[in-house]
């Protein structure tokens, strides 16, 4: 096996998770390539079920047979461990020695304590009087004590202090290696993924061959954003999609070619397959391609074994001396919650696993034939045993429930057919994940006898599970396994898949549990990181019902450090035309807006533009998502240089033939000056009053006189229609005034009056 070293070429990045492109490049030795390669440095996040390779340029014929994930540990030299990582140890190295010198002076200053003057037992039947006590002894004991303990108290309370400030030190800088890339490690002992891949035999070969390997990796996400830049004229215009970019996926993206997806990484993509609908006798369905039962007498190539090891003595079981700690993780760093626990220690054995080997397993005796034993012989496409026969003098059986579903079901759902997860409930209760009724293997074994079961529709085969056609996953299972599983393969064991691995002969224990579920809790963080601005939004909040990907026009550079990072996608070729939206009745202003309209072959999704005129930069406004071909409006705040003022007057008189109603007539009156050095287009807004047809018949508004003419407001999408709304749209040269003029007339009976009053102008 060949280990070639990799980069990393490409990065989709999507909604959640990323997936990347690494080429290898495999040399030839004397003529020929290798038939397995190690590609080595893949992020320990990385999704088993999602690598791909592929041959990008090699001889005729080169394919690619096998891929298959493994673990890769290493040892890096001190020289390339980080700086933060050295600041640390040293850090940690001077706490544990101020703490061992704090607690050697907490003792002394104890045993000191302790110190008092004692005088000599009395006899009862001494004759003489006691001695008298030695003042200057006592004296010169406490005098000791005293000029000890001080000196003692005051080296306690400076080491407290050192104690305190370098539980602080440390704490700065295990923040700061957290802080820095998640791909410069400082862990003594690294764990990577890697990934094994089997290459087709081939002639002689003169040049390299290049590999693509892809693979998905969680803890990335992104946002889009925009940069508008016009003129101060407000004259035409750039707008650039940015993208802001956030990953803690393990290895830092340098130099590669980016494309963002607003799709969803872990969406099915698996074609439905349509089966046949028989009526008439049940028939067995048909084999799935790629699998084939075991041989007939396979169990009894196993009959000698299992005589000679019944006849073999019982070894005795080896006890557990140590376990095996981990090295990997330092083991300062707590277990983060949610994380697996750890393997149970092996035990103790004179040699060493190296890297390539699996762990062995145990050998147990012999087991009994039973339901669960049954049940793997099923699994491992083997026929079905035969029915136990009833015990003397029990009942017959019930009648079983039975289902004509021969496929068995797949925990995870991303994995299965859509028609294996639409199964009824009631018939998921009672099935043992095999298609036949739970009850029924409850008469292969266990307690209680019962009747023979009913077996005339039961299949005399079963259809392969899902994890049986995965064949990168399957192992054979060896002699001392259980009785219908020895020699048939077996999917292999998630606790196998995840072996303690070593490399180059360095004898390094990996707890890959805690390790994978760090990665996972980190990863899973991204997703509760604020967002860099206020108006960001999430790909699949603004794009619910397509996906797009965008390819970004430049290499850039991603570090896996959990911040934010801006990349520049590409510049939008947009139609922007300046317009100006006055509401007199509501604010004697007029507003500078943009009419953004896209016209790119995809959409624009939702996020901030920051705005900028000329040189300065003036405002950030929410761009809602544009369809192409769609047109909406930027609001860019106040122009002061045009000046706007509104007068009104109200006149309410009697009207019909016998005074019978009231008039409201109202007068309105809209002065526009363009104080600026260029032509501009106002739009002026104003509202009538509006009457329910349906029940106000005898209530009558009627516009008379408006100079210069309006007209209903073209709504752009998305806006709201106001109900009796009216627009002028007025061009103003530099330096020019314009009176616009309205006038309307509200009839309403005499018996009547207007909520608040008849001045509603």
């Amino acid at each position: 096996m060949v280990v070639v070293p990799s980069t990393l070429d490409a990065v989709t990045v999507h909604a959640e998770g990323a997936l990347c492109t690494r080429l290898a490049a495999v040399p030839s030795d004397n003529g020929r390539l290798p038939s397995q390669v190690r590609i080595n440095g893949l992020p320990l996040g990385l999704r088993t079920g999602s690598l791909r390779a592929a041959v990008l340029k090699g001889p005729q014929g080169l394919r690619v047979r096998d891929i298959r994930p493994v673990y890769d540990v290493r040892l890096p030299p001190e020289t390339d461990l980080p700086a933060e990582q050295h600041a640390l140890e040293e850090a940690r190295e001077r706490l544990n020695t101020l703490s061992s010198e704090l607690a050697r002076v907490r003792n002394e200053v104890a045993t000191l304590q302790k110190l008092k003057p004692s005088f000599p037992p009395r006899p009862k039947d001494e004759p003489h009087e006691p001695r008298e006590s030695a003042l200057t002894a006592i004296l010169s004991l406490a005098g000791f004590l005293d000029s000890e303990l001080a000196a003692l108290n005051t080296r306690q309370l400076e080491l407290e202090r050192q104690q305190r400030e370098a539980a602080e030190e440390v704490e700065l800088r295990r923040r700061r290696l957290e802080e820095g890339s998640s791909a410069v490690r400082g862990q003594r002992a690294q764990l990577y993924r890697a990934a094994i891949i089997t290459l087709s035999e081939v002639g002689t070969a003169e040049e390299a061959a290049q590999l693509a390997l892809e693979y998905a990796v969680s803890g990335a996400r992104w946002v889009p954003g925009y940069d508008l830049r016009m003129p101060r004229t407000l004259d035409g215009g750039t707008l650039r999609m940015r993208a802001s970019i956030i990953q803690r996926t393990g290895e830092d993206w340098s130099n590669v070619r980016l494309a963002l997806s607003t799709a969803n990484l872990e969406r099915r993509a698996e074609v439905p397959e349509l089966k046949a609908l028989r009526i008439g006798r049940r028939q067995p369905p048909p084999a799935l391609s790629g699998w084939r039962e075991p041989p007939p007498g396979l169990d009894e190539l196993f009959a000698g074994y299992r005589v000679a090891r019944i006849m073999m003595p019982q070894p005795p079981e080896p006890s557990v001396e140590k376990e095996v700690r981990v090295l990997a993780a330092s083991a300062e760093e707590p277990m983060p919650q949610g994380a697996a626990p750890p393997p149970k220690p092996m035990p103790s054995s004179p040699a060493r696993m190296r890297a390539s080997q699996s762990m062995p397993s145990v050998p147990a005796p012999a087991p009994v034939l039973s339901a669960e034993s049954a049940t793997d012989s099923f699994r491992a496409g083997g026929p079905p045993p035969p029915p136990r026969a009833p015990a003397p003098g029990a009942a017959p059986a019930a009648p079983k429930k039975k289902s004509a579903n021969l496929m068995m079901r797949r925990e995870v759902a991303d994995e299965a057919p859509m028609e294996m997860l639409e199964e009824a409930p009631d018939e998921r209760e009672d099935m043992d994940g095999y298609g036949y009724a739970a009850a029924d293997l409850g008469t292969l074994g266990g307690g209680g006898g019962g009747g023979p079961a009913d077996t005339h529709d039961r299949p005399t085969g079963l259809e392969p599970a899902v994890d049986l056609l995965d064949y990168g996953r399957l192992e054979l299972a060896g002699a001392d396994q259980k009785v219908g599983q020895r020699g048939r393969l077996q999917p292999q064991s998630e606790d196998k898949s995840r072996e303690l691995m070593m490399l180059l002969g360095v004898h390094v224990s990996v707890d890959v549990f805690a390790l994978v579920a760090r990665y996972e809790e980190t990863a899973a963080s991204l997703q509760y990181v604020e967002p860099p601005t206020r108006w960001s939004m999430p790909p699949r909040s603004s794009t619910p019902h397509f996906d797009y990907r965008f390819d970004v026009e430049t290499r850039v550079d991603v570090p896996s450090d959990g911040v934010w990072h801006t990349a520049p996608v590409f510049s939008a070729p947009v139609g922007l035309s300046a317009e100006y939206v006055c509401v007199p009745s509501m604010e004697p202003r007029a507003f500078r807006t943009v009419k953004v309209e896209n016209r790119t072959p995809h959409a624009l999704l939702a996020g901030p533009v920051d705005i900028t005129l000329g040189d300065e930069f003036l405002m950030t406004s929410p761009l809602p998502t544009l369809a192409p071909g769609a047109t909406q409006r930027l609001g860019l705040g106040v122009e002061e240089s045009i000046k706007v003022s509104r007068n009104t007057r109200f006149d309410e008189a009697s009207g019909g033939v016998f005074g019978g109603s009231n008039v409201l007539t109202h007068h309105v009156s809209v002065e526009l000056a363009n104080r600026t050095s260029q032509r501009v287009t106002v739009e002026v807004l104003e509202r009538v009053p509006a009457v329910p047809s349906a029940a106000e018949k005898d209530i009558k508004v009627d516009e008379a006189e408006v100079k210069p003419a309006w007209s209903k407001r073209a709504l752009l999408p998305g806006e709201t229609p106001v109900e009796g709304e009216r627009a002028w749209k007025v061009t103003l040269q530099p330096g020019e005034a314009q009176t616009l003029n309205a006038t309307w007339a509200v009839r309403i009976p005499s018996s009547k009056m207007l909520v608040g009053g008849n001045r509603r102008t």
